[in-house]
């Protein structure tokens, strides 16, 4: 063996007699050297653990796992093929798969796709016998190879086959044939299958279209109402375009720019420039942003509005806008909305509606409107699903039956489902649009616990952590509870008197701030914390305002005037309850004093300040206690950027999946 390995080191060429053609042929050791490479490049080691060399054959023998045989082949027939190597699996030559399916179009309906799908007998062998999670597949005419983009297109073959088409005739020549119906609002899907290679369903006006929209080239430009002309940035004119366009082509929008991007003027820049053309428009929004909706319609647009929302409500049929909560739509959509046909329905903060099997967004399928506009910054949050639901809530059929979606949040699925969506989705970010924003400095300040704390919090965890060993798996609910317990005891712990390094910290901070005439902002999501630091400011003769999930619109309205007009240097919100649709442009400072794992919240918090309208520098604090659970949040916010930055823009990776696993809970408990 020693003695080939010499040989083959070298460049040369060896002679060796074939029996079977019965000639010699002569192979070159470069050759060798790199199929042995390709070898191990693709197999690893386990390739070579138990080989075998034959003497008088002259033949080396591998025995590899059929497993890895497989997971490796793929790699090695890429080494190969530059070769012309050919690779054989149970006596049949290794192939790639090379389609011969298309779509054949009945144009009986213009807002439908009427389509047959056609499929040979050995590409349905195919779609029915690939794995998504696999380069490969053993079909009756042996092993065949998939590049990723076969995969993709198997993904909807698969669903066409199976689910949403209707089998046909099976023709002599071994054809078959799927009629399928699908909707308008689908043509990038087909425009998609045609990038890959899969032809006959559009024609060459659709495809322009949808090259012009996939691209945002050649949009057009639609006249606007003159007040805009000098409020409106050159980036809100091209979002009042994009939405317009879609508008005239009955399709849908989601409006995801960066909070602070001015979805709310863009919008009633459309509204406005419509008004002559519709009659009915309906806004849903969360109850703490309905006055700033009707501020922003009175100062932006002559739109008349109604406000359907409190005990004597009444549906106004003379108001063009009528405004109104997710609570009451869940509560009426079967009622007083039934029986309403809208022009412009529009969900904002839609992530209200985020779980696709919510009552909320059922009641919102239950709306009729002709055109339909989802409004938020963070699109997508926990996973998948989340995505397919809004975007089919503001283009309703994009996926097709929603029961068929399924919400693996598997890198390919995500990229596939970004692809097929992106003319319906536009996301612009402050870094990318607002270059004239005042900088923004985020610190995290790392704090130690005093003995006491330190030793409390000590005690505590190991109670936990031997709690959750000798229960085995402990219920969601249980375990969240536990977490809930250590995140409070590193903000304040009673022992008997009450502890607090961060509190102390803040307090040393607006002692500072406030004489030097410094307006700050401080969240938490622990309304009793608040209480703490509230008594705490008061003591000092600081004023300040508040906001919580207990209080009216009225007064919420009220302690944002009195932060934003001067007369509050400090403003304690509820990190929940202040996280949609504030303008606290007057803040320079922000305290977020407990850190979550999903940082689109704490991100929300930083941007009722960091946006249009701010002129100071904004510093942000986030004091996180050394060797605690905090520091492992940390941690996991960094692991789960990857969800929002595959479904939205390349360079965006400030939100992710805010869902704990298992997994997560043993990390931070760890």
């Amino acid at each position: 063996m020693s003695d080939w390995i010499q040989l083959v080191t070298r460049d040369e060429e060896i002679p060796f007699f074939d029996p079977t053609f019965k000639k010699i042929f002569m192979l070159n050791t470069k050759t060798f050297r790199k199929v042995f490479l390709a070898f191990l490049d693709s197999f690893g080691e386990i390739g070579f653990k138990t080989s075998f060399y034959f003497k008088d054959e002259r033949k080396i023998v591998f025995q590899v796992p059929k497993n890895n045989l497989l997971e490796g082949v793929a790699a090695f027939y890429q080494f190969l093929t530059p070769l012309k190597i050919p690779i054989f699996y149970d006596q049949q030559q290794i192939r790639t798969w090379k389609s011969s399916i298309r779509f054949e179009r009945n144009r009986e309906r213009l807002d439908w796709f009427q389509l047959d799908l056609v499929v040979s007998d050995e590409d349905l062998d195919v779609i029915r016998n690939a794995e998504m999670t696999d380069n490969f597949l053993l079909s009756s005419k042996g092993l065949i190879l998939l590049s990723d983009e076969q995969k993709d297109v198997l993904r909807f073959m698969k669903r066409y086959t199976k689910f949403e088409g209707e089998k046909k005739e099976t023709t002599s020549n071994g054809m078959s044939k799927f009629g399928l119906s699908l909707q308008r609002s689908r043509i990038f899907e087909l425009f998609e299958l045609k990038r890959l290679g899969i032809e006959g369903a559009l024609t060459k006006e659709e495809e322009e279209f949808c090259q012009n929209i996939m691209t945002m080239e050649n949009m057009p430009t639609y006249e606007v109402d003159k007040r805009y002309s000098e409020i409106a940035r050159p980036y809100q004119l091209a979002g009042y375009n994009w939405l317009r366009f879609l508008y005239e082509h009955k399709f849908g929008a989601c409006l995801a720019d960066d909070m602070g991007l001015g979805k709310t003027l863009q919008t009633i820049m459309l509204l406005q420039t419509l008004k002559d053309s519709v009659d009915k428009i309906l806004i849903i929004c969360p109850v703490s942003i309905l006055y700033n909706w009707k501020n922003e319609l009175e100062k932006f647009s002559d739109l008349t509005w109604s406000i359907y929302y409190g005990d004597e409500r009444e549906f106004k049929s003379d108001a063009k806008v009528i405004l109104t909560s997710y609570g009451l739509m869940k509560k009426e959509s079967f009622s007083t909305f039934a029986e309403e046909n809208f022009d412009i329905l529009i969900f904002d903060e839609v992530q209200h509606l985020k779980n696709i099997r919510s009552l909320g967004a059922n009641a919102a399928r239950q709306l009729k409107a002709k055109f339909r506009i989802c409004l938020t910054g963070t699109p997508v949050e926990n996973d998948l699903s989340e995505f397919y639901n809004i975007m089919d809530l503001c283009v309703p059929g994009v996926w097709g039956d929603l029961g068929l979606v399924k919400s693996a949040s598997k890198n390919k699925n995500r990229l596939l489902a970004r692809r097929t969506v992106k003319p319906f989705i536009l996301r612009r970010t402050k870094d990318q649009v607002l270059k004239e924003l005042p900088e923004k400095i985020e610190n995290h300040v790392f704090l130690d616990f005093t003995h006491e704390e330190k030793e409390f919090y000590q005690q505590k965890l190991n109670s936990v952590r031997a709690n959750m060993m000798g229960s085995g798996s402990k219920r969601y609910g249980e375990v969240l509870k536990s977490l809930l317990e250590m995140r409070q005891l590193c903000l304040w712990q009673k022992q008997p008197q009450l502890l607090s390094t961060k509190v102390d910290f803040l307090m040393e901070n607006l002692e500072q701030l406030v004489t030097e005439g410094h307006k700050t902002l401080v969240f938490s999501q622990f309304t009793t914390y608040l209480d703490m630091i509230e008594n705490k400011i008061k003591v000092a003769g600081w004023k300040m305002a508040r906001i919580d999930g207990s209080q009216t619109i009225k007064k919420r309205t009220e302690q944002v005037e009195l932060f934003q007009n001067g007369d509050a240097q400090i403003f304690l919100i509820s990190l929940k309850a202040g996280g949609f649709g504030l303008n606290l442009t007057a803040a320079s400072y922000i305290f977020l004093m407990d850190p979550w794992w999903n940082p689109a919240v704490e991100r929300q918090a930083i941007d009722r300040a960091h946006r249009i309208g701010q002129e100071n520098k904004l510093t942000v604090y986030r004091p996180i206690i050394k060797e605690s659970i905090e520091e492992k949040v940390l941690v996991l916010q960094q692991s789960k950027r990857e969800l929002f930055r595959d479904l939205m823009a390349e360079d965006d990776d400030d939100y992710f999946s805010g869902k704990l696993s298992m997994e997560d809970f043993q990390h931070l408990l760890s």
